[in-house]
């Protein structure tokens, strides 16, 4: 068997003994369960497996996945935290959040809900008095994938010190908020909140409105960060390295510079993350000639996620249905274009290829849809169709508004213009389609 054919069965069998660890959650049935999965190997046509010493190896895999998410889950929720009763402690701020209702701030294990003013920053040191609320059971899962294990609502929240975080990861979250102030500068509010959505994955200023009006319209995805944006930003900094000149032999490591600066300032999202190793690989292969597997490049990037939380692997809605929409588009966009006779040309807009990868992707996430949210949205294709085919020069223009900002913002306002334009356009779909479902239903 080919190396690389090792790493893919390994990666496979080891995610599925993480897979069947964080199912149970329990340890002795964890065990059971990966021995019965064992007994069917032989029974099973696997040309890959040579029978015995191969069962034993997958076996031995599955259960370092189950033991790995054990351990992972052990040492994570061994926390010291003193529930319903008021305390008082000091802590650096790891993350926040500011939206419309208010600031969600993360400080070592603990999410507090506080107001919108004054604005705490990633790195301050702040002393925090008030009670840590359990975390209700039916979220428990959720924010312990995120690391956090108590809650704090509107507690007493003073500033010591500031700039306690790390130097480059509070540079890059000062350039988002800089291109999203950019943005609420030159534009209305709606379209500088779908724009940072597009291209920082920022929704945390998106009304209650406007996510039921993407939901209801299939076009949520669009602000996910998923590979679709990755490969346009990608292919953005590409052609402006080759403006500058810049030799082939510099551009992969600016490019996989950019690529990690960017997860780490848009708050490494399981589908940005997913699409950014997936995008790094493709660099890697393009530098060193060598050929690129895709199901590898898959195995690899869920198996990269997963070594760095194992609970994202079952917890994390984002994960699941980044990876599914990406082996939709795969896998099974061929034979639905064979099905439906379609041709190989892109079509005026290329409406083409936006219906193949939407409805191969939306197929694929069906399952996923209808169990985590009860709801699918038929008109989804429809409004991929409209929009797709502009949302890479939108996205372009966006950036250049940010950069442009910089040196002038005369000329921020004059990229701003045509801009403006197409983003009414898409917001104006996206309504539109999500009106057509409220009036069916």
């Amino acid at each position: 068997m080919r190396i690389h054919d090792i790493f893919f069965w390994a990666s496979v069998f080891f995610l599925a003994g993480v897979l069947i660890a964080s199912a149970t959650g329990n340890i002795l049935t964890a065990a059971i369960l990966i021995l019965l999965t064992l007994a069917t190997l032989p029974f099973l046509s696997l040309k890959f497996l040579p029978l015995p010493r191969g069962v034993v190896a997958l076996g031995l895999v599955m259960f370092l996945g189950a033991s790995y998410y054990f351990a992972y889950d052990y040492y994570t929720q061994d926390r010291q935290i003193i529930f319903d009763k008021k305390v008082e402690f000091t802590g650096i701020v790891s993350a926040t959040e500011n939206g419309i209702r208010g600031q969600k701030v993360v400080v070592d294990d603990i999410q507090l809900s506080v107001p919108q003013y004054p604005v705490y920053e990633y790195g301050d040191r702040v002393k925090i008095t008030g009670k840590i609320q359990h975390v209700p059971d039916q979220l428990k899962n959720y924010f312990t994938k995120e690391g956090i294990f108590g809650l704090m609502l509107r507690p007493e929240v003073a500033v010591l010190t500031k700039n306690q975080g790390y130097l480059i990861k509070a540079r890059l979250l000062k350039i988002k908020d800089f291109f999203e102030a950019t943005f609420q500068k030159v534009l209305p509010f709606n379209q500088a909140t779908f724009m940072s959505g597009l291209i920082l994955g920022d929704t945390s200023m998106f009304t209650d409105d406007f996510k039921e009006a993407m939901r209801l319209s299939g076009t949520s995805h669009l602000v996910a960060l998923s590979g679709f944006n990755i490969s346009i930003i990608v292919k953005t900094i590409l052609g402006i390295l080759g403006t500058w000149w810049v030799t082939k032999r510099f551009r992969f490591p600016i490019a996989v510079l950019f690529i990690v600066s960017f997860v780490i300032m848009t708050g490494a999202q399981a589908s940005v993350v997913r699409a950014a190793i997936m995008a790094g690989l493709v660099l890697l292969a393009d530098k060193t000639g060598r050929v690129f597997y895709f199901r590898n490049a898959v195995a690899a990037a869920a198996l990269v996620m997963v070594l760095i939380n194992p609970l994202i692997l079952v917890f994390d809605v984002g994960f699941q249905l980044s990876f599914a929409a990406l082996l939709g588009i795969v896998y099974l966009r061929p034979f639905i274009q064979k099905w439906l006779n379609l041709k190989d040309e892109p079509g005026i807009f290329q409406w083409r290829e936006h219906f193949l990868n939407t409805s191969s992707a939306q197929l694929a996430v069906l399952p996923l849809l209808l169990y985590q949210f009860g709801y699918f949205s038929p008109i989804g294709i429809i409004s991929n169709i409209l929009i797709l085919e502009f949302i890479p020069l939108t996205m372009a223009l966006g950036f250049f508004i940010g950069f442009a900002a910089i040196f002038s913002m005369t000329l921020t306002w004059i990229i701003s213009w045509p801009t403006s334009v197409f983003l009414g356009y898409e917001l104006g779909v996206i309504h539109w389609c999500s009106r057509i479902i409220n009036y069916i239903l």
